[in-house]
C-alpha cells in the first residue's frame, strides 16, 4: 500500500504547473486595426495557417515569435507583425516544490507550455494610397 501511494505521490508532481493550468496550445483572438476583415499567413510552431480576421487561432506554445503576415491586395499594403513570447506565470508554481520544481520545470519546457502570447492581437491593415476599399 506504501508503495501504491508514493507512486501515486510521484506521479502527481512530474507534470509542471503550466502544462497542467494552461495547455500546451493557445486560443489567440486576431483583429485588425480597422475592424475590417483581412486574409492573414501565421508563422507559428504550429506550421503557418491562413485564415480570414477576425478569428480565434489555436496556437502551440513555443519558445519562439508568432509572425503575422497581412496579405496585401490591390487596395492594402502587407504589413507584418511578430509576437514575442512570453514566460508563463504558472511556471513559477514549480518554485515551492523545490526538490520536484526542476521536473515540473523540465515538463513545461519540454511541452511549450512554460511559454504565452497575449490572447488578442491587432494586426495593421494600411490602404494604398489612391485606393478605397469600397
Amino acid at each position: 500500500m506504501k508503495k501504491l501511494i508514493l507512486i501515486l505521490m510521484i506521479v502527481a508532481i512530474l507534470p509542471g504547473c503550466a502544462t497542467i493550468i494552461k495547455g500546451k496550445t493557445k486560443d489567440i483572438n486576431i483583429l485588425t486595426n480597422t475592424g475590417e476583415e483581412a486574409e492573414i499567413n501565421i508563422f507559428s510552431a504550429s506550421g503557418t495557417q491562413t485564415v480570414v480576421v477576425p478569428a480565434v487561432v489555436n496556437v502551440k506554445r513555443d519558445n519562439r515569435p508568432i509572425t503575422i503576415t497581412v496579405k496585401g491586395n490591390k487596395c492594402t499594403r502587407t504589413t507584418t507583425t511578430v509576437v514575442q513570447e512570453k514566460v508563463e506565470l504558472w511556471t513559477l508554481g514549480n518554485i515551492p516544490l523545490y526538490i520536484f520544481g526542476l521536473t515540473g520545470t523540465t515538463v513545461d519546457a519540454s511541452t511549450g507550455a512554460m511559454w504565452d502570447y497575449d490572447d488578442s492581437i491587432v494586426v495593421p491593415v494600411y490602404q494604398k494610397n489612391g485606393c478605397s476599399s469600397r
